[in-house]
């Protein structure tokens, strides 16, 4: 099934300009010329051209994209803790994938391998116990930083603990 949006190489043709071209014009470099800048920006509005996001995290070797493994979504004090890191992370720009472990370490750790394909920039580990570094000690191109938080902790302070966490994860 095809979408609606178009491809560069759809706009190249349309356009009749060169892929390059259309790629330089759309990421503003300025050896393409204003008047052709706009030609090819208006012709990618008009045709719902949105960039491709595998593209464009290879290029930029960033995905945008942070995992986060939860015990149990339905514990309150684990999903306030998702809710705001969400809510953070979208304001810097990230986008958050959550998993449930279900208490089960062999599930983190096959989170962990799954996501080691290049389609994450970060994953948090949210837990009640505290976990050793060792446990997860395959070197991963990315940080994994643990978030250790309980029922009993005040909100705000795991809201702090949280932002916390996503800001370790984003320094990496």
């Amino acid at each position: 099934m095809k979408s609606s949006a178009v491809t560069i190489k759809e706009l190249s043709s349309i356009s009749g300009y060169s892929i390059s071209t259309v790629s330089k014009a759309l990421n503003n470099k300025h050896e393409i010329s204003k008047a052709t800048r706009d030609t090819i920006k208006t012709l990618a509005k008009q045709y719902n051209y949105v960039p491709n996001s595998y593209a464009v995290s290879l290029r930029m070797q960033k995905t945008g994209s942070i995992a986060v493994i939860l015990p149990k979504v339905t514990e309150s004090c684990y999903n306030y803790s998702l809710c705001y890191l969400q809510k953070s992370a979208e304001k810097l720009g990230y986008r958050i994938l959550f998993y449930q472990s279900f208490n089960s370490n062999t599930k983190e750790l096959n989170y962990i391998k799954s996501l080691s394909d290049g389609s994450i920039d970060g994953i948090i580990i949210i837990s009640s116990e505290a976990r050793e570094k060792s446990q997860y000690s395959e070197e991963n191109s990315f940080p994994i930083e643990f978030l250790n938080i309980s029922s009993n902790q005040p909100l705000e302070e795991i809201k702090q603990l949280s932002h916390k966490s996503l800001l370790n994860v984003l320094e990496g």
